[in-house]
């Protein structure tokens, strides 16, 4: 996303109630970062998955979003949560295909003009007809 690497580093090791980093390795190698925000809107949100070039497109990103629904799971969480802007295409396919569906568009939350979308994985299985 273009995010400065000094405001990333001060991103991850600032120490906030409710908020989780991890830094993703491989073979002992820094692979990327995740964020994990908890409770949130009834379960967990994954405020930040960030992954090197070197590391995308290796089912890394899939495995993290695997652990993060087993975790929830565990505690018993009802709903998964993620953030992508409209603009990270792959982002949103990516969630998509791994059951998150658009729950909310915000528009001009980060900077004026774009969007993100907010996305919900239902954990307590299908919703069986419309809501009312």
């Amino acid at each position: 996303m273009g995010y400065p690497a000094a405001a990333m580093t001060r991103f991850l090791s600032s120490a906030e109630d409710g908020a989780r980093r991890y830094v993703i390795e491989i073979g002992g190698k820094p692979a990327g970062a995740a964020s994990v925000r908890y409770p949130w809107l009834r379960g967990p949100y994954l405020e930040l998955l960030a992954l090197l070039p070197e590391f995308q497109n290796r089912g890394v990103g899939a495995t993290l979003l695997a652990w993060f629904e087993r975790e929830a799971l565990r505690d018993e969480a009802r709903n998964l949560w993620v953030c992508a802007s409209r603009l990270n295409t792959r982002g949103l396919r990516f969630y998509g295909r791994h059951g998150f569906e658009e729950a909310a568009t915000l528009h001009d939350l980060l900077a004026d003009g774009f969007d993100e979308i907010l996305l919900r994985k239902f954990l307590l299985g299908p919703r069986l007809g419309p809501r009312d």
